[in-house]
């Protein structure tokens, strides 16, 4: 098997290239995290909106869907006249 020589040194041009692209990557990821962290507070808001619109139509729908079954389920027993 045969042995590997010394390492040899990397240029200062091929080791800055590398860190440049580096702290590129860092600051470009921050940006653009920040950017998408608005476009979805801005989602998330409208969401928020829809919900309680949403959450008082199921409540309704709930209710008279519930009001419906007892008054079918007291027709079977024979506690409601109908």
């Amino acid at each position: 098997m045969a042995t590997l020589g010394a390492p040899r040194q990397i240029s200062p041009l091929i080791r800055f290239g590398r860190y440049a692209a580096l702290f590129t990557g860092l600051v470009y990821g921050s940006y653009h995290l920040r950017s998408l962290t608005n476009k979805e507070e801005a989602i998330q808001e409208h969401e928020n909106k829809l919900k309680v619109v949403r959450d008082a139509r199921m409540k309704m729908e709930k209710e008279r869907n519930t009001e419906v079954e007892m008054t079918a389920l007291g027709r079977e027993c024979g506690v409601v006249k109908g």
